[in-house]
């Protein structure tokens, strides 16, 4: 593994930043950024890099002073982008962003501008449909809403927050059958998530996760599906099966996509990518419905672990867990440098 082609190679071992949220939180998705720094962490030791671990609090991000004082005192050539917001407030995630742009120093993932896109429901979803990328119908809602927002909607509906990742508020209430069942959902997930909700028609069929990375042009690096059809639990999958080692779906492993339908989720999930302005890596998830693929969310900060599935599908498309590493912070060069990713 040598260093970055854009960054000279020095006497000195180059120090990276690997800032993760620290909080008290018994959320595992919260838990599992700590997770992947300290294995992203020990790749970068074990190639002559510097791993600087940089906690951040809701209190340290009042004080920006506080991070310039910490990059100018490690010297820090670049920020390895472990974090994924705090358990309540998501939108940390891209306001730390903006912080290291400011700071001008290469950093790995994307933006703050695309963080900030994707973490709306909406606003991805008003994105994508601009551009002519398939999403499916639905509507947001906030405390106050109109009911009659509800009637354009087909069943079933899925109902998530509006504002949240990881899967979080995701349970088996939020799949809608009935009409009659449809306000009170709506309703108790807002006391739960009072920044908004999201309705939307419920895509039935295989479940496509495409994990990519580039700057652009992008490189796919597996396309993964699920059919539930074969399944025990919910025909989706919920905070806990991501999470909770106790869930139905909690060891369901998606299995290698083949054939045309590979071909159209890589296809669809770089033309997300490319509508939304993606940088470093990301993964999109999209399903089925009378041979059409909706996409339905687009994840701009997947975590690093070694379980995790964009590594298991990096792994897949024969990239080593280093490789992988050292080509996301090879990609925060280029990106630094007005480059582009390799072919």
């Amino acid at each position: 593994m040598q260093f970055p082609k854009n960054e000279p190679v020095t006497d000195r071992p180059l120090v990276v930043l690997l800032p993760a949220a620290m909080e008290q939180s018994p959320r595992t998705d919260v838990a599992d950024a700590l997770r992947g720094r300290e294995f992203v962490s020990g790749i970068l030791r074990a190639h002559g890099y510097v791993p600087a671990p940089l906690d951040i609090t809701p209190e340290i991000l009042q004080f920006p002073e506080r991070i310039q004082h910490i990059v100018r005192t490690t010297k820090t050539r670049c920020v390895f982008n472990i974090f994924e917001g705090f358990g309540c407030d998501s939108a940390s995630e891209h306001q730390f962003r903006s912080l290291v742009e400011e700071m001008s120093i290469p950093c790995t993932g994307n933006p703050s501008g695309v963080l900030q896109t994707c973490l709306s429901k909406e606003t991805c979803s008003q994105t994508l449909r601009k551009a002519g990328i398939p999403v499916p119908e639905g509507v947001s809602l906030h405390p106050g809403f109109d009911p009659e927002l509800l009637a354009s909607l087909r069943l079933p509906v899925f109902v998530k927050p509006l504002m949240e990742d990881g899967s979080v508020g995701i349970d088996a209430s939020s799949l809608v059958q009935e009409k009659s069942a449809l306000l009170r959902t709506v309703l108790e997930k807002l006391s739960l998530f009072p920044r908004g909700v999201r309705a939307e028609e419920f895509i039935p069929g295989r479940e496509y996760s495409v994990a990519c990375i580039g700057n652009g042009p992008y490189n796919v690096l597996g396309v993964s599906v699920i059919d539930y059809e074969n399944t025990e639990g919910t025909n989706f999958l919920d905070y806990d099966s991501k999470w909770d080692p106790a869930s139905p779906l909690y060891s369901l492993v998606p299995q290698r996509a083949e054939g045309a339908f590979r071909e159209k989720a890589a296809q669809l999930a770089a033309a997300a990518g490319q509508a939304l302005g993606c940088r470093g890596y990301f993964r999109v998830d999209m399903r089925e419905r009378h041979g059409i693929l909706y996409v339905l969310d687009v994840n701009p900060n997947p975590d690093i672990t070694p379980d995790g599935g964009f590594l298991r599908q990096c792994r897949e498309a024969g990239f080593s867990d280093e490789q992988t590493v050292h080509t996301i912070l090879e990609l925060a060069f280029e990106e630094e440098e007005g480059g582009t990713t390799r072919e």
